[in-house]
């Protein structure tokens, strides 16, 4: 569904490449500034690439217009845009369009309560639920079937626990009805525990492409991460991550 070949733009990305298919729940994992969102922005084809090739679908990026993009695909930026003094409603009906607000996406991310609310007036937290709900209204009839690319950059920010996980199953559902779904972030129990395909950064690269953290080290981890990292076992027998400073 989607590949990328060589992609380099100066000071972001380094003849990066890989590919992703329909059904998968793709994490991106790097230190800040490991060209995590550059990457994402660079697939989404809002970035000018020096070199290389994006390809959706087989056809390359520059091919489709901005609207036809628009249809099939979403990106939901990390830096939030100004608060206009709209209210949740306003704002997701606007993006929603004939078909509403569907229920599920309602319930996933728990939306009902702060719809009447002013956008401005909601924490940080909740205004990003609502980012990521605005981000998936805009292609919700190609994730209804199943040909939507859903790019989202650090979706969990400001999130409580309870809420990542929420939205963590929601993009699992959506994986499941053969769509794509690229986030980036930085949990590694999280990616642990949703992904199918994990990405790891460093300086501009993709370092590793892995089905699950159990295939790398965790020397190797902190060798990416900066950081040291151990791993416990739990009362299910899975892993989880723990990072201190050496």
């Amino acid at each position: 569904m989607l590949d990328f070949n060589h992609v380099e733009i100066k000071h972001r990305l380094k003849n990066v490449s890989g590919s992703a298919q329909a059904g998968q729940f793709v994490h991106v994992m790097g230190t800040n500034g490991s060209g995590k969102s550059s990457l994402l922005h660079s697939l989404a084809g809002l970035l000018s690439l020096d070199k290389g090739m994006v390809r959706l679908n087989r056809q390359d990026l520059q091919h489709y217009s901005l609207p036809q993009l628009a249809t099939i695909r979403c990106l939901q930026e990390q830096q939030q845009q100004s608060m206009f003094a709209l209210s949740v409603a306003e704002v997701l009906h606007f993006f929603s369009g004939q078909h509403g607000l569907p229920e599920e996406l309602e319930q996933a991310l728990e939306l009902k309560d702060f719809l009447p609310r002013p956008l401005n007036q909601l924490s940080g937290g909740e205004a990003r639920r609502v980012l990521v709900a605005r981000a998936l209204l805009q292609v919700w009839p190609a994730i209804e079937r199943g040909q939507a690319l859903v790019l989202l950059d650090e979706p969990n920010q400001g999130l409580d626990f309870k809420h990542q996980h929420l939205l963590f199953q929601l993009l699992a559902q959506i994986c499941q009805q053969n769509n794509l779904v690229i986030v980036n972030h930085h949990d590694l129990n999280l990616c642990q525990q949703y992904a199918n395909q994990i990405w790891l950064m460093q300086k501009g690269q993709i370092v590793e492409s892995l089905r699950s953290l159990d295939s790398i080290s965790n020397q190797a981890l902190s060798h990416i991460f900066g950081c040291g990292i151990q791993c416990a076992i739990d009362h299910t027998g899975n892993k989880i991550f723990q990072t201190y400073l050496d």
